[in-house]
């Protein structure tokens, strides 16, 4: 056998051999990417609880999200524990913001209702409430055929001047939103709210009238909002449960 005939024997398919070897190669993984806003996030949540601000319940769906792409052994362990930790925290803290904003409606609501007798009695003695519309401005409410065109109008224009009353409705609007955000494991899949649909959901003279101001309470915001979910096939279908 020839030098050429021994190279050849020795390697007879040279071509195939590079191919095999480029398969064997590990394929590339994907490192998730992680963004100044992301790492800022992280870092809060690593910092002293004193020291999280401004962390929102969109932010940490971020983190959460961003955990679900890691392999289960990674270095961002700890943060679970601490985002539940953290969630549960704003949660009681946007509870009590909306308690503490509720009682100032209250006294507000109560002396709008008498400057309403004192002025447009025809008007105070009509069942009514108000609500939050999209646009953050309040909205009366009432039984069907109760007030006029003429009716709603004055009645909406006097509630937005009611000094104060607005603001602080638009404020626990989106207080109660918030929660809903963040209470994941009570409301995530079961019930949604926001502004487009809040009207249809919550009746801020519906509770001020009645008092229930506390979460336990019949007729407090998240009474209404369980009942009213109930009524959507959709929310029914899921299985609402809501936990005063």
């Amino acid at each position: 056998m020839n030098v050429s005939a021994a190279a050849s024997f020795q390697v007879p398919y040279p071509q195939t051999l590079k191919a095999n070897t480029e398969k064997a190669q590990p394929e590339k993984v994907d490192i998730p990417v992680m963004n100044d806003r992301l790492r800022l996030t992280i870092e809060k949540l690593r910092a002293p609880q004193s020291e999280a601000r401004n962390l929102s319940s969109e932010k940490l769906n971020e983190v959460d999200e961003f955990l679900n792409t890691l392999e289960p052994h990674n270095e961002f362990t700890d943060l679970p524990p601490r985002i539940k930790s953290y969630r549960h925290s704003m949660i009681r803290h946007h509870e009590f913001y909306a308690s503490l904003t509720l009682k100032k409606m209250e006294g507000i609501y109560s002396d709008f209702k008498k400057d309403l007798q004192s002025k447009w009695s025809g008007l105070a003695n009509k069942v009514m409430g108000f609500t939050v519309a999209e646009d953050g401005q309040l909205k009366v409410t009432s039984p069907p055929d109760t007030l006029t065109a003429r009716d709603e109008e004055i009645l909406n224009t006097l509630l937005n001047e009611a000094k104060g009353l607005q603001p602080l409705s638009f404020k626990h609007a989106k207080t109660v939103i918030e929660l809903i955000q963040l209470d994941k494991p009570q409301f995530e899949g079961k019930v949604k709210l926001d502004l487009s649909n809040f009207h249809k959901m919550i009746d801020y003279g519906l509770l001020l009238n009645k008092g229930a101001l506390d979460l336990s309470s019949t007729d407090s915001w998240l009474d209404q909002l369980h009942k009213k979910a109930e009524k959507e096939p959709s929310e029914r279908k899921q299985g609402l449960h809501i936990e005063a």
